[in-house]
């Protein structure tokens, strides 16, 4: 009689356990439309991180000098020609080549040269034979920080009166002021318009940068939560 001897075969309950269990630690792959967001909150950040950037490189444009007031004013209408041009900067400008043209209505150069440097004014002194005209003054300096800032303003002067006739068997007729000088009126400093290269940049780009940046940590977190309830 010969004698059979069962063999069972191994059980494959622990590699099937260990198998769920790997399954359950491995994290499952992001789907499509969770890929996407990922992707857009990156080139989000990345637009944010540029704009911040370009705040950041626009600061130091706002440091550049600029002018205050001219005396005579811009535009101002002068009975008698001014003694001098003057101009005066928010700081003190280099004494670097400092440049003045004055130009009447036709366009001709009637005077220039290099006005001089005094704290926070430039001062250039007028020709005391131009009269009767509108000039227009291009000033160039360089600011304190080192970089050329340069401007116009223009003014106009009213001719100067004729002397009445006289002769040897009249007295000399008075002279009145003529229309002119009682309707003019003297020049005043008054403030001139800043320069739109010298102005400081909106502070909106880093506001907005500041948003974005904000908008994609509350999403990244709520993709964090998700993924470990999942989990």
């Amino acid at each position: 009689m010969s004698l059979q001897t069962n063999r069972s075969h191994p059980s494959t309950a622990p590699t099937d356990r260990r198998a769920r269990a790997a399954a359950v630690v491995r994290p499952a792959p992001l789907a499509g439309p969770a890929r996407l967001l990922v992707a857009v909150l990156a080139a989000l950040a990345t637009l944010a991180a540029t704009l911040l950037l370009g705040v950041a490189g626009a600061v130091p444009a706002q440091a550049h000098d600029r002018i205050i007031s001219s005396d005579p004013a811009d535009g101002a209408q002068l009975a008698t020609a001014p003694a001098a041009l003057t101009m005066t900067f928010s700081t003190e400008p280099l004494a670097v080549e400092p440049q003045v043209v004055v130009t009447d209505t036709a366009g001709t150069v009637v005077a220039q040269g290099s006005p001089t440097i005094e704290g926070t004014s430039a001062t250039f002194p007028w020709p005391a034979e131009l009269t009767g005209d509108t000039y227009t003054v291009a000033w160039r300096v360089v600011s304190s920080d080192g970089h050329p800032i340069e401007g116009t303003f223009s003014f106009a002067v009213a001719a100067a009166p004729e002397p009445a006739p006289t002769t040897a068997s009249e007295e000399p007729a008075a002279v009145t002021p003529s229309a002119t000088e009682d309707t003019t009126t003297e020049a005043t400093t008054s403030e001139v318009p800043e320069e739109a290269e010298d102005e400081g940049r909106s502070i909106a780009p880093l506001l907005v940068g500041i948003g974005v940046l904000a908008a994609a940590a509350v999403v990244v977190a709520v993709l964090i939560v998700r993924r470990r309830q999942q989990d």
